[in-house]
């Protein structure tokens, strides 16, 4: 067991959830595109550090189970993933309008997204036969920021890499920590 979970006091909140990290290069530009676009479009709020940028594949969750036991099932799903590397490719920026005030302004984009699309329907598609409650609606997406305001959707270079694999995340809710608790390859079959 990770030595992690014995050391979070008890009222700390937690997500855990399945994603897709950009490659330590990648995360760099997007982080500094981050960065020039909230100068750009005059936003105001925090920018996500790069070791926290990712894509949210799908959240481990089971209101029933203790973390622990929804660990140990994520880590059992994740090991039995048999899937080949593929293209993610993001192109335009978008915002998303909350009620807290607080936007999510995201990286997003369209065909180059279908392949992230594929795995992620196929992941989803695993967690529910294991008992896991799993979103129908998925926007993929990678939050730059969390903004005051929203502005409309901009089209960007492409920020383009390949998913080698994708990692099970522990993240303490309004703290920027992210833990990985396991990641797995994504290989082609022989």
């Amino acid at each position: 067991m990770n030595s992690l979970l014995w050391a979070l006091p008890g009222p700390v909140s937690v997500n855990l959830f399945f994603a897709i990290l950009p490659p330590d290069g990648v995360r760099t530009v997007i982080a500094g595109l981050g960065g020039h676009l909230q100068r750009t479009h005059r936003l105001q709020g925090r920018l996500i550090t790069s070791d926290c940028l990712h894509n949210t594949l799908a959240s481990v969750h089971d209101e029933h189970g203790a973390l622990q036991d929804s660990i140990a099932r994520a880590r059992s799903i994740a090991a039995r993933i048999r899937y080949a590397p593929f293209p993610v490719r993001f192109d335009q920026t978008q915002s998303f309008r909350q009620r807290s005030g607080r936007h999510p302004f995201v990286l997003s984009g369209g065909e180059g997204l279908a392949p992230l699309m594929a795995f992620r329907q196929m992941l989803a598609s695993q967690m529910r036969a294991d008992g896991f409650e799993v979103s129908r609606s998925y926007t993929p997406h990678l939050t730059l920021l969390w903004a005051d305001r929203c502005v409309g959707d901009y089209p960007v270079y492409p920020i383009c890499w390949t998913a080698e694999d994708f990692v099970l995340v522990l993240s303490r809710v309004g703290q920027s920590q992210h833990t990985h608790l396991g990641r797995w390859p994504l290989q082609y079959s022989s």
